[in-house]
């Protein structure tokens, strides 16, 4: 990759990068307020991808934002693999498929969470261990693509 075209593509890697960061920033804060302050009603373990809409709907409007930042950072970790995967150097490419497994596993972890009518801790304890993970990796991968 020669230098003249390599920055326009190293800089909106890292530009989608930071985005994501700061994503996943609010997406911890939300994270935190839904488990603190919003009272998540007991509700009916779902059967299915509908049930788990409508516990998630019925956890008011911070539980609904934060499953939508979820969404968004999923959207984006996707964009950041594409980009990562035509870089040259092998450590942007590893830091961008482990963090969005991290995702991936926070996802699980939040659907599983749902699922279980907000009662299944580990699943809980996966979105947050997991969060920490893209974290990282995401500014490791930062770190690389400059």
């Amino acid at each position: 990759m020669s230098a003249s075209t390599g920055k326009p593509q190293w800089r909106n890697l890292r530009i989608l990068i930071v985005l994501t960061l700061i994503v996943l920033t609010v997406q911890g804060w939300t994270g935190d307020t839904t488990n603190l302050f919003v009272v998540t009603y007991t509700a009916a373990a779902a059967n299915s991808f509908r049930g788990v809409i409508q516990n998630i709907s019925g956890g008011g409007p911070i539980l609904v934002w934060h499953a939508a930042e979820g969404v968004a950072i999923f959207a984006f970790s996707l964009a950041v693999l594409t980009m990562s995967l035509k870089s040259k150097p092998k450590s942007i490419r590893i830091l961008a498929i482990l963090g969005t497994f991290m995702v991936a596993s926070a996802v699980m972890g939040a659907y599983l969470f749902v699922l279980s009518g907000f009662q299944d801790n580990a699943a809980s304890a996966q979105m947050g261990g997991s969060f920490i993970g893209v974290y990282a990796f995401y500014f490791m991968e930062l770190y690389y693509a400059k």
